[in-house]
């Protein structure tokens, strides 16, 4: 019987061996295969950009996307060094046969997928598989030298596709869209590429049901355009257009659209207007911070001065104007300048639905038209929102804040199938969003009803459009990406291309559904844009719940380098947004949380941010969920200020540290040189030896029963300036030898 097992057993290992053998050569196979797919649907995608019209394009466009997806879910299946060692001798060896542009082209991409996938692996599962990067990289770096031949190619293609892009006409439009008075005329003009009919329809009134109809001409760029004379400033304008029947298309000759480029609109499904943007900026020479210097604070327009302790009187009172009511020594902006950050973000501020699908949405995430300022902030809804925004922002910078929007181009207030035209759908409807296989229904991986598809020259060329006309006409100094990964990477690549050098750029990198991601936190790598840091958020909460991963909190502490950042400023470092419970709520009212929570985010490397109330421990009663609470959950009540002022003082003295020592800001990724780890035997404890001209020691306790003890480094006398609840920069007490932290404490010490 012993003899039979054994044999059984022989026989099994030796099948499952040549199982193993046959997987390995099928893989390297089909990895081959797919190599050649790619390459073959890359040529003629080309083929067909070149020669075909644009259904054909796409069609061939689509097939190289399908092919690209393969090699994904292919590459997905590797697991282990040995096999990620396989993959990169294959990819090699196809390397060495590259002749044409489509081939360099699958390389790459093949290249580029296997990176993203050990990449995760070491995130995720085996960080041991880090060394295997290095052998990708130095793959990469190989062939940069070999492909000289085939790029020649690739100059006279492009030359080529210049060629023919002058005899066929453009798809995409030239210059700002909307209404414009220039010269005593007043322009409009509209994008609809399909159109059958385009019409103006000029107004006197916002109530109006009839107005003055004008038939536009259609250009080669399929932008229709209409001249009126005289400068029609206050005049109310909308659109009705006419064309297809075909599935995706949602035209409609009798229902008023506004201007997706509309500078000012009624509401969000109101009439636009045509608006006077002239505006007398007195602050003409704002600095903004680096990014590495910046300390985000996160605000509702409307929540920071609408509650009956603000302070704020009369018809500002949660508008715009009302930040500035009183200004530096006001309740709210005094507030602000004397906790000392200095980029302030407004939650979305372009015009929203406020009341979308009959349920209240108050934090604006609901974007209708992105040119046009949320009219409910404004004193009145007749273009006043134009200038009192204008003068929001110049107020701020007088006061010394930069001034980031948060943006919301992965969706719009149009909603998934039910949702009726306001302006996109019935211009552009299979233009400005992905649509379905069943063209009536929409990809959804934003959770609000549609996904705008950036990829579309013209919807890219919006997007851009936008953010460029809020720094040159708004003075923005940066924005923030609601759901990014939703935005395309090739645009948002040009985003960080296109704009000013010294806007600030920061970005949610994922989607509701993940499945929807078109990048993630390792993309767009050693750039300026900063992804918020979930990462952060969980280990540091953990840490402070007395559940700590050594490894994972400093390596969040130290700007995420060793994960997904190139340098500390890409980690935008928060513990507390508009999402989520408050840590008050989060923490049950624990200050010795909340305090320790400070601390580390203050302290850590990277951007870090703070959202309304969170320095004085407010509330929202436990609700981790509320975008539909026009009410107090959201309102800043400013007497909780009051009966919380420790915890203010604390934030106020960790920001005054932060901006007075560099050691709390370092422009590249940390080694020993900046930081050495302090590690004591309670294994929740661990501390920060943050060396320079003045050295620091940032020591944090996440264990709610016992004190850590920590060796301090180097002899002599430090001087304790936060002992966890209080903070002096001159120093509190001194400290040598030994030193014991309490439980859920942190504390800093200077030498």
């Amino acid at each position: 019987m012993h003899g039979t097992t054994l044999r059984r057993l022989i026989c099994l290992l030796l099948a499952a061996f040549v199982a193993l053998t046959a997987h390995a050569a099928n893989f390297e196979q089909t990895l081959v295969e797919n190599l050649n797919r790619v390459a073959r649907d890359v040529h003629m995608a080309n083929r067909a950009v070149n020669e075909s019209g644009e259904k054909g394009s796409i069609a061939a466009l689509s097939k190289e996307a399908a092919s690209v997806d393969g090699l994904k879910k292919l590459v997905a299946s590797v697991e282990t060094s040995a096999q990620i060692d396989k993959t990169v001798e294959q990819i090699r060896l196809y390397g060495y046969r590259v002749t044409s542009q489509a081939e360099k082209r699958a390389f790459e991409e093949g290249l580029q997928i296997l990176e993203s996938r050990v990449k995760y692996l070491v995130q995720t599962e085996n960080p041991q598989l880090r060394s295997n990067l290095s052998s990708i990289q130095a793959l990469r770096k190989e062939f940069s030298g070999n492909f000289a031949r085939v790029d020649n190619s690739l100059a006279e293609r492009v030359q080529q596709l210049t060629v023919n892009a002058r005899k066929s006409p453009s798809r995409t439009a030239t210059g700002l869209l909307g209404a414009h008075v220039v010269d005593g005329n007043t322009s409009f003009s509209v994008y609809s590429p399909d159109a059958t009919e385009v019409k103006l329809h000029l107004f006197k009134k916002a109530s109006d049901k009839t107005g003055t109809a004008f038939v536009m001409k259609k250009g080669s760029d399929g932008v229709w355009r209409f001249n009126v004379k005289g400068e029609l400033y206050g005049t109310y304008y909308a659109y009705t257009v006419d064309g297809p029947k075909e599935a995706g298309f949602l035209f409609d000759p009798e229902r008023f659209l506004s201007d997706p480029y509309a500078f000012a609109n009624v509401d969000h499904d109101g009439k636009s207007i045509v608006v006077n943007r002239d505006f007398a900026w007195k602050t003409q020479r704002f600095k903004r911070p680096a990014a590495k210097d910046a300390i985000i604070y996160e605000m509702h327009v409307k929540d920071f001065t609408a509650h009956k302790n603000s302070g704020v009187t009369g018809p500002h009172k949660g508008n715009y104007l009302g930040m500035l009511q009183g200004k530096g020594g006001s309740k709210v902006l005094g507030h602000l300048k004397e906790l000392g950050v200095n980029v302030i973000e407004l939650m979305p501020v372009h015009e929203f639905d406020n009341n979308f699908a009959g349920v209240v949405n108050h934090w604006g995430y609901m974007t209708s038209h992105f040119f046009a300022p949320e009219c409910s902030y404004a004193s009145a809804k007749s273009g006043e929102s134009v200038k009192e925004l204008k003068a929001l922002i110049d107020g701020l910078h007088s006061e010394g804040f930069a001034v980031v929007l948060d943006v919301v181009f992965n969706h719009t207030a149009e909603g998934d199938h039910q949702g009726l035209p306001l302006n996109f759908k019935g211009f552009d409807n299979p233009g400005y969003y992905r649509l379905m296989d069943n063209r009536k229904y929409y990809w959804n991986g934003t959770g609000c009803g549609n996904e705008m598809r950036t990829e579309s020259p013209m919807t890219a060329k919006m997007i851009i459009d936008s953010l460029k006309y809020w720094v040159s006409d708004y003075k923005v100094d940066g924005f923030r990406f609601d759901l990014g990964t939703i935005i395309d990477k090739k645009t948002m690549q040009r985003i960080i291309d296109e704009l000013p050098e010294n806007i600030i750029l920061t970005a949610e990198p994922w989607a509701a559904d993940w499945k929807r991601n078109h990048w993630g936190k390792s993309d767009f790598r050693n750039t300026r844009l900063a992804k918020w840091n979930d990462d952060f958020r969980e280990k540091i909460r953990a840490m402070i719940n007395g559940h700590t991963e050594r490894n994972d909190v400093m390596t969040v502490l130290a700007g995420s380098c060793f994960w997904w950042s190139a340098k500390p400023a890409e980690s935008l470092n928060y513990l507390e947004a508009h999402d989520g419970y408050t840590l008050n709520d989060l923490f049950h009212g624990d200050k010795k949380k909340t305090r320790l929570a400070a601390i580390a985010l203050l302290t850590a490397q990277g951007t870090p941010m703070i959202h309304a109330g969170q320095e004085f421990n407010r509330s929202k009663g436990g609700n981790h969920n509320s975008y539909d609470q026009d009410n107090n959950v959201n309102y800043i009540d400013w007497a909780v200020k009051e009966k919380n002022q420790d915890i203010f003082d604390l934030y106020k003295g960790l920001i005054a540290l932060r901006k007075k020592y560099d050691n709390f800001r370092q422009p590249v990724a940390l080694n020993n040189q900046h930081l050495d780890w302090i590690l004591p035997a309670n294994g929740n404890a661990l501390g920060m030896y943050l060396k320079g001209k003045d050295n620091f020691l940032v020591l944090f306790n996440g264990d709610a029963n016992n004190w850590a003890n920590f060796k301090l480094p180097i002899g002599g006398t430090w001087q304790v300036i936060c002992d966890g609840e209080k903070i002096k920069d001159a120093g509190l007490y001194t400290a040598e030898g030994d030193y014991n932290v309490p439980p859920t404490t942190g504390v800093i010490l200077r030498k």
